[in-house]
Parts: C-alpha cells; structure tokens; sequence
C-alpha cells in the first residue's frame, strides 16, 4: 500500500500539512483515494495545471460544487460562460470600488464586536469578531443585510459540508442540499426584485452588468455562483484573519514590529498568515486528455486537486515553509490561486482582513492568548483556528 493509500479525511481534517510534505518529496502527483482526487502538491506544478484550461478543465464532472447547488458555477465554468459570471461578480469587487467602501462596511461591525470583546476582557476572536466580520460584511455588499448572523453560519455550514464531499458522503450531501434550498427560497425574492429594481449591491451587479441593454442574466443562472459567493466569502476572510492573528500572537517579536509600524508591515503580516495557513485549501480541475505533470501520468477525465494550501509550503519556493515571518522575500503565495480562475474576491478579502486587523490592533492596547499551548488549527480545504481565546484590554 501506498502512502497516498492511506491517506484518510481525517488525517487531512486534523492537519494536511505534513502529509502535503511528505507528498512533495515522495509522491508530488498522487491519487488519493480517500477523497477521490488527484493531489498536485508543487508549486510550479500547480501553477501549471491552473493556467492551461485547455489540459485541465474547471468543468468537473464529479464536482461537489455542482451537485450541491447547480452550474454553471463561476468556480466550475470556462470559457465563455466564465467571462459573463465574471463580468457580474467583478463591478462590485474591483479594487478601486472595494477601497472606497470598505471601512464604512468593515468598522462599524468592528467597533460593535470590538467593544463587547473589551467589556468581558476578551474572548474568542474567531467567533466574537472575524467570523461576525467576515460573514456580515459579504452579505451586506451582496444586498443580504436582513438575513441574520445565526442563519448565515448555518449557511456557510451547510454549504461547506456540499463543498468538501468529495468522498460523496449521503449525510454531508443531505445537509448542504436543505441549505442551499432554503438559500435559493430567501434569495428568490431579492433577486426578482432587484431585477426590476437595481441598485448598487453585488447581487444587482450579478444580474444587470455586462447584459445587452434591457436584458439580465437569468435567477436560475446567477444562483450557484451567489452560492459560491457565500461559501468563499462568508467565513474564509475571517478564518484567514484568525490565521494571521495566531501567527502573530505566537510570535511576539513579530507583532511588536507590526503594532510599530502597521502602515508598512501589516500588510506583510497578511500575506504571510495567507501563506502560512491557506483558507481555501485547493482548486479542482479535470483532466481533458492523458497528461504528463511531475513525472506522473493522469489519464484523461480524471478530477485533479490543484493544491493551493501545499503550493504555499513548497520548498523549492519558501524555506522553513511552516514558520511565519512577516519579512519573507520569496515571491507571491498561492492562496488566491492563477489563471483566469484567480480569485474574484481577492481584493475584498485583502481589504476587509487588514481592516478587521488594523482595527483590533489600534484599538487594543494589550491583546494576548489565553490558552496554553499553540492554537490548535483544523480543516484542509476550509482551514482555521478552531478557536482563538485572547485576553483584551
């Protein structure tokens, strides 16, 4: 047997990063069984597979993402159908657009959170604040506001349990199948109305931009990518958060500098916690013909794991991979992924992370970890701290 063969969910829910290890020295492209995929753990590989459509499709057969909640996905679509999904998502999102409204979005949730965390002399920070950050401040850009904190983690949970059975578990499929009806029951309505009424909030971009003058993408098409909206973006710029904030507040040394001088290093602490721990663990493709990639063969039709979370740690790219420090100079991470299929949130998630950051920290004057030990950490294709307990003055 294999070491690929004996990979099991578990291992990898617990902590991927040493089997991601192990598979770059012995087994770069690997097929592992327990989740039906092919593993590509190099970096240079994984570049690859991203950017060459035309060998590795997003279209998936066996994609978890689609037999959720549907397709065309903006995640699960190339091509043509790619480029309208795109040019829906992307108004709202575009750089410029997220900088001139993110803090009026971010601060005020920051500051209500904020202050109860300091009126109990702290709490957990994943829970208490990134999560209510992250999850709020996509919902509110989306047109989502009215929908409450307690029904949005149970979206994100249902829609996770679809997004990673990859192993096809009928339990995990029953539970994300209820959420993304109730999802597509509640939505239904906003978006009828917004088709006869637009106005600024991601969703009405989905359907009116880049239309032919009175026409609009259609409920039916537009629904699975919102849902992909909701999954990448409700809780991942909050685990994200949660990551850097654990890399710094176990190296103090590093966040002393940061707290001196947040202009210049806090975005360096964000790419690096980024690296460090990747949210969003992988892309999924599949293969379009019999393919060479690290010395192995992947027949065609097969479903590949590009894997961000390992590009990330690859050697050849970073040394000492698994220690965070703010003053790499290595090059770009793999977090957001390559191609046409890099992120469309990216700037979003950037912005609205060093915001959430940059207000805890102006706003603490002493902020340190509770629990003993090193923050214990799970998930590999939605990885976080499982809990992040601070004392907050």
């Amino acid at each position: 047997m294999t070491f690929a063969e004996t990979i099991t969910v578990e291992d990898l829910e617990a902590d991927p990063y040493p089997i991601y290890a192990q598979l770059r020295r012995e087994m770069p492209v690997a097929y592992i069984p327990a989740v039906n995929l092919w593993f590509v753990t190099r970096f240079k590989d994984v570049e690859y597979l991203s950017k060459t459509p035309e060998i590795f499709t997003a279209a998936v057969e066996s994609s978890p993402l689609d037999r959720t909640w549907g397709k065309p996905t903006i995640l699960t679509a190339d091509g043509p159908v790619h480029k309208n999904l795109r040019s829906g998502v992307d108004p709202k999102y575009h750089p410029k657009r997220v900088a001139a409204y993110m803090d009026d979005l971010v601060l005020p949730i920051a500051r209500e959170c904020h202050d109860r965390l300091r009126a109990s002399g702290g709490g957990d920070l994943m829970s208490d604040y990134f999560e209510p950050i992250s999850i709020l401040s996509l919902t509110r850009s989306l047109g989502l506001g009215h929908v409450d904190l307690e029904t949005l983690r149970r979206w994100f949970f249902g829609l996770a349990q679809g997004a990673i059975n990859f192993e096809c578990d009928p339990d995990r499929q029953a539970v994300a199948d209820a959420i993304s009806a109730e999802i597509t029951g509640i939505v239904t309505p906003v978006m009828q109305k917004l088709i006869e009424e637009p106005d600024d909030s991601a969703l009405s971009h989905m359907l009116h931009d880049g239309m032919p003058e009175g026409e609009t993408r259609t409920i039916d098409f537009v629904l699975p990518t919102l849902k992909v909206l909701l999954l990448g973006g409700m809780q991942e710029p909050g685990h994200g958060a949660g990551s850097i904030m654990a890399g710094l507040l176990q190296n103090q040394d590093q966040f002393s500098e940061v707290k001196g001088n947040p202009d210049a290093l806090l975005p360096r602490a964000v790419d690096e916690g980024l690296r460090w721990v990747t949210p969003i663990g992988s892309q999924t493709r599949q293969t379009t013909q019999p393919v060479e990639i690290g010395g192995v063969t992947i027949p065609a039709n097969q479903p590949v794991a590009a894997v961000l979370a390992s590009a990330s740690h690859c050697e050849s790219r970073f040394t000492d991979p698994g220690r965070f420090d703010i003053h790499r100079n290595e090059g770009s991470h793999a977090a957001f992924g390559f191609g046409h299929h890099f992120c469309a949130g990216r700037w979003f998630a950037r912005q609205q992370i060093t915001s959430a950051l940059r207000y805890l920290i102006d706003h603490s004057p002493e902020i340190s970890l509770r629990d003993d030990g090193p923050v214990q950490f799970r998930g590999w294709e939605f990885r976080a701290p499982s809990t992040l307990n601070v004392t907050l003055r």
